[in-house]
């Protein structure tokens, strides 16, 4: 892997030679970064999402993946891994890479947080089939929310707190529930009892 680090690598000799390695790594600015494992609250959040979209997206052309689907960014020569994806393109049994990227989530951490809506934001801008990028709190019930505008741009909305978020896919649009993306993390209220 040292030897893999010292060199600045082409998206395309990057891609060839990550077929090779066992674990997962993301070309960052030319240098291949070794994918690290999550918190258990990252792990659950991730799931929660791709299963609630999984029966949300069911007999639409579009599908959830988790985070084995990577999205090469050919305007910056990055390569992402986000933590699901809503992916509306041709199903290509062994392919490696998400065909059409519509919808892209990312669970933020402390330490990657600042990352994810900055740097990772800008290589998502830059994927034309990309419609909406969603970043998850797991300390608290936040989700941050882009929507690409007439002109290209994801342009940041107001954080979703309490309710839904909203996702419009060019054949559909759903709510996904905030209850559904935290359950089981305990970062929820419980539902009020009913007499």
């Amino acid at each position: 892997m040292s030897e893999a680090k010292a060199r600045t690598w082409s998206l395309s000799d990057f891609l060839l030679w990550e077929e090779g390695q066992e674990c997962r790594h993301e070309l960052v600015e030319g240098h291949p970064i070794l994918m690290a494992g999550g918190t258990q609250a990252h792990a659950l959040i991730a799931a929660n999402i791709v299963s609630t979209l999984r029966s949300l997206l069911r007999g639409s052309p579009c599908r959830p993946v988790g985070s084995d689907l990577r999205i090469p960014i050919v305007k910056t020569g990055n390569v992402r891994y986000p933590d699901a994806t809503i992916d509306c393109g041709p199903f290509r049994p062994d392919a490696h890479d998400a065909s059409e990227p519509n919808v892209v989530f990312e669970v933020l951490s402390q330490s990657t947080g600042w990352y994810d809506q900055t740097r990772k934001l800008r290589d998502y801008e830059s994927v034309a089939s990309i419609r909406q990028y969603v970043c998850v709190s797991q300390s608290e019930t936040r989700v941050s929310l882009w929507l690409r505008d007439d002109v290209g741009r994801l342009v940041p909305q107001d954080d979703i707190l309490h309710g839904s978020v909203a996702i419009d896919l060019a054949t559909t649009s759903f709510a996904l529930p905030l209850a559904e993306i935290y359950e089981g993390t305990a970062l929820m209220p419980p539902p009020a009892a009913t007499a």
